[in-house]
C-alpha cells in the first residue's frame, strides 16, 4: 500500500501539466470565520501534510458509530482504518483534486480536522456535469453552522467548475443535514426504504439535489 501511495503522490505532482484550466491547489484556503464560541474556522483544500489528522478523524468517526446505534453517520465507518490505507486515500483523492474530478474543503479548527466535505464529478461523458456530494462532521461540531458553510462553498466552487446539478444522501431521519441543504437551496429528490440496516433496525436513505 505504501508502494501504491508513493505512485499515486508522484502522479499528483505531474498531474498539473496536463490540466486544461488552473485548479485549486492542495491546502488553498477558501475562507476563515469565527463561532459564536469564539473559536476560528479554516475552510481548506486538502493537502498531504494531513494524513495523521485525517487519520484521527475518520477513526473518531468509526468509534461514535460503534458506540452511538443511533448516530446520524451514514454508511460506512464500519472499522478503524490505517495509517497506509489512509495515505492511499489521500494520495488518490489529491490526484483527483487536482485532475479536476472532486471539489474538496477540508474544515479546521485549532489545527485540528473537524470536517471534510466534497463534491465527486460524475464518472461517465453522460454525467459529466452532475456532482454527488458528501460531508462528515465530528459530533462536537455538528448543528453550529459549520455544516452550511461547507455546503455554501462546495456549491459555489461547483457551480465555478461547470457542474449544473449536484446531489446528496444521507439517513432520512438526520434533520440537522435536512436543514443544512434546505438552506442552501436543496429540495428533496426522493427516499430509498430500508437502505440501512444498523443495529437490528432498517432506516431510510433520503437523497436531496439542488440546480446550479
Amino acid at each position: 500500500m505504501r508502494d501504491n501511495a508513493l505512485r499515486l503522490q508522484h502522479r499528483l505532482v505531474n498531474s498539473t501539466r496536463s490540466l486544461s484550466r488552473p485548479l485549486l491547489k492542495a491546502g488553498h484556503v477558501y475562507k476563515r470565520f469565527s463561532l459564536s464560541s469564539g473559536k476560528e474556522v479554516t475552510l481548506r483544500v486538502l493537502r498531504w501534510e494531513d494524513l495523521d489528522g485525517l487519520l484521527l478523524f475518520i477513526n473518531s468517526l468509526v468509534k461514535e458509530k460503534l458506540r452511538d446505534s443511533s448516530s446520524g453517520l451514514y454508511s460506512g465507518f464500519d472499522k478503524k482504518v490505517s495509517r497506509e490505507e489512509e495515505a492511499e486515500w489521500l494520495a488518490q483523492t489529491l490526484v483527483e483534486i487536482e485532475g479536476g474530478e472532486v471539489i474538496n474543503t477540508i474544515a479546521e479548527i485549532g489545527g485540528k480536522i473537524i470536517a471534510n466535505g466534497e463534491v465527486t464529478r460524475g464518472r461517465y461523458k453522460e454525467t459529466r456535469r452532475h456532482g454527488h456530494m458528501g460531508l462528515t462532521m465530528i459530533s462536537e461540531y455538528r448543528g453550529q453552522g459549520i455544516g452550511h458553510r461547507i455546503i455554501e462553498t462546495l456549491v459555489r466552487e461547483s457551480r465555478s467548475a461547470g457542474l449544473r446539478t449536484l446531489e446528496v444522501e444521507f439517513l432520512a431521519q438526520n434533520e440537522t443535514a435536512r436543514r443544512s441543504y434546505e438552506k442552501a437551496g436543496f429540495e428533496q429528490a426522493g427516499i430509498i426504504p430500508h437502505k440501512i440496516f444498523r443495529s437490528r433496525k432498517y432506516f431510510d436513505g433520503l437523497i436531496m439535489s439542488k440546480e446550479l
